[in-house]
């Protein structure tokens, strides 16, 4: 029988509490003020101790311009200072900007000129220049030991907690800006379904990005009263050494984006005693592979957790143990979600639409930009965020992820408009016309370029490897696309704008020593003879980590090419690894020798 109700969910209604969310750290720093609070580099921080530091560094950002309306800039290392930077930016009243210290330093600028913040804050040499307050990772706690502690000022739960910049269609990045009430009403929402019912503190991972939205999750647990362990960069980023780190800690919490998830389990994360409790995942799809492994673990608690940037880290929660196959649940406390037509009118129950969140987890808007806030959130009283996300609400109320209605894509959690990855591509010289798009699909989603180049006697501008090199040095690594592809021309449709559906790459045959790599690359990524995989197509890009890494370079050995971790590590690319093959072992695989595209 069909269902004829329209595909609106409710979340549950809660107290919100009026106030910042550093006025809950305050809270329990009174009430546990030896408790550990953080585990950083070995060393155990007390809920008293980053009360005391993170009020002598605000007191600092306070004399460097910090007030209540202002935005500091925080590019930090994985430290204990990491943790204190955003205490203490509230503590200012000021908005928290966290940098990616690694972004190339035109993309930083980009950022810095958008966000005009008042306080540029880091503890990074090379980053000294232009900042205005410098933490030494020596010397930091005697330059701060002379100032006095200042006092947390009362932030009201409407004004602006933080700021994150995220992948723009028009080839900029645009400022998230998400205010105190929304964090506040995140935070009930993991007390209320994820903290444990004993009084005993969980130990859980920070492993995520500190320019990552998902980062406060951690941070919100500790202001449960829980101990974060920071995960150092090194450890984070090699799975065997991740799951050897949650181990020795006996870790209860860990959360990853599901193709860093796939790898951890792949490294043994669930094998044995002293696994993690609870497995928390969310930033991109999650692959029914991965859903059936966790579902059939048992006494595991995973969990799915659903949102764009501009709804506050997760909107939508679903157990895996509640759902056969992926799903993203039902909306969190105080939010509201609706599964729309065209025409912004609820759908029947059963039909797909775009997704629409409504209440407590929306963003305040993009910084500076009230146009494009105005277009994506609708106006008061009734805000809603169109996500782009085309879902499905089965009659119980769960949502179920059904892709995207435009271009956009999430590359290692990432949000990337491929949109910017052309716009970046279009400036550079020698480059006439290029369409980016993503190609495959779960943990082997990646952007692929198609340049047509300008017609000219310089070589080095139509070298292909030179454009993701020139691309590397403007974007992040994540928007930088894993193959560039060299076509005549870009298909248009009857509109005249360009067919991305239609465009077809007649194959360019690879040497055979490119071809015996790249069969190596197919067989260890999971790869269709459909993907392209070019000279110039990056390892890692293609969705490879520092385990597979491994494998990679056993599995070249096995067909004859001297190649070391280390090899793959440095060489990353077909073409550059193609260099250590030798002439006898080229005969051994031309199966790909029709496949590679440049």
């Amino acid at each position: 029988m069909a269902d004829d109700r329209p595909s609106v969910v409710e979340g549950e209604r809660r107290f919100i509490p009026g106030v910042g969310w550093q006025e809950l750290f305050e809270l329990r720093a009174r009430a546990f003020p030896e408790r550990t609070a953080l585990v950083a580099d070995d060393v155990s921080w007390s809920f008293a101790d980053l009360r005391r530091w993170s009020g002598r560094l605000a007191d600092v950002l306070r004399a460097a311009g910090a007030r209540p309306g202002s935005v500091v800039a925080c590019a930090m290392t994985r430290s204990v200072r990491a943790v204190l930077a955003p205490l203490a930016v509230a503590k200012t009243g000021a908005t928290y900007l966290p940098l990616d210290p690694t972004l190339p330093p035109a993309r930083r600028a980009l950022i810095l000129a958008d966000a005009r913040p008042a306080v540029l804050l880091t503890d990074i040499a090379d980053l000294a220049d232009g900042a205005d307050v410098v933490l030494s990772p020596e010397n930091w706690m005697n330059e701060l030991a002379r100032r006095p502690e200042h006092t947390a000022a009362p932030a009201g739960a409407g004004n602006p907690a933080y700021v994150i910049y995220t992948s723009g269609s028009t080839g900029r990045p645009k400022g998230v800006v998400v205010g105190h009430r929304s964090l506040v009403n995140l935070y009930g929402e993991l007390a209320a379904r994820l903290f444990p019912a004993g009084r005993e503190p969980w130990r859980v991972a920070h492993g995520l990005p500190l320019a990552f939205d998902a980062s406060w999750d951690p941070l919100l647990w500790m202001l449960g009263g829980h101990e974060v362990h920071l995960v150092p960069e090194d450890v984070r980023t090699d799975p065997e050494r991740c799951v050897r780190f949650v181990r020795e800690r006996r870790l209860s919490v860990v959360e990853a984006v599901p193709a860093q998830l796939a790898g951890l389990v792949d490294a043994g994360l669930l094998a044995g005693d002293g696994r993690p409790r609870m497995l928390l995942m969310g930033g991109e799809a999650v692959a029914p592979a991965l859903w059936s492994r966790l579902r059939a673990t048992p006494d595991l608690v995973a969990v799915n957790l659903y949102g764009p940037t501009e709804c506050t880290v997760f909107t939508t929660f679903c157990r895996v143990g509640e759902q056969d196959t992926p799903a993203i649940g039902r909306p969190i406390a105080n939010t509201s979600v609706q599964v729309v037509d065209p025409r912004l009118r609820p759908v029947p129950v059963g039909e797909p639409g775009e997704l629409l969140v409504g209440g407590a987890s929306l963003a305040l808007g993009y910084l500076g930009d009230a146009a494009l806030t105005s277009a994506r959130f609708g106006a008061a009283p009734q805000r809603w965020y169109r996500t782009g996300d085309r879902c499905r609400c089965e009659p119980d109320g769960t949502l179920r992820w059904l892709g995207r209605l435009d271009d956009q894509v999430k590359i290692r959690g990432h949000r990337v408009e491929p949109a910017e990855a052309e716009h970046a591509l279009l400036a550079l010289p020698g480059v006439r016309q290029a369409m980016v798009r993503g190609e495959g699909a779960g943990d082997h989603l990646r952007l692929v370029a198609y340049v047509v180049p300008d017609a000219g006697p310089d070589d080095d501008l139509r070298d292909l490897r030179g454009l993701r090199g020139r691309l590397a040095e403007t974007l992040p690594g994540y928007l930088v696309p894993a193959t560039v592809v060299e076509v005549d021309a870009l298909p248009v449709g009857r509109t005249g704008k360009v067919d991305r559906a239609a465009v077809r790459i007649a194959p360019r045959r690879l040497t055979p020593a490119e071809s015996v790599v790249a069969a190596a690359f197919r067989s260890q990524l999971g790869l269709s003879q459909f993907d392209p995989v070019a000279a110039d197509s990056d390892f890692f890009a293609l969705g490879g980590h520092s385990l597979s890494a491994a494998a990679l370079a056993a599995r070249l050995r096995a067909r004859g090419v001297p190649c070391s971790l280390q090899d793959v590590l440095r060489r990353r690319t077909v073409g550059r690894l193609a260099d250590l093959v030798p002439d006898s072992s080229n005969s051994l695989n031309n199966s790909d020798s029709t496949e590679g595209r440049q």
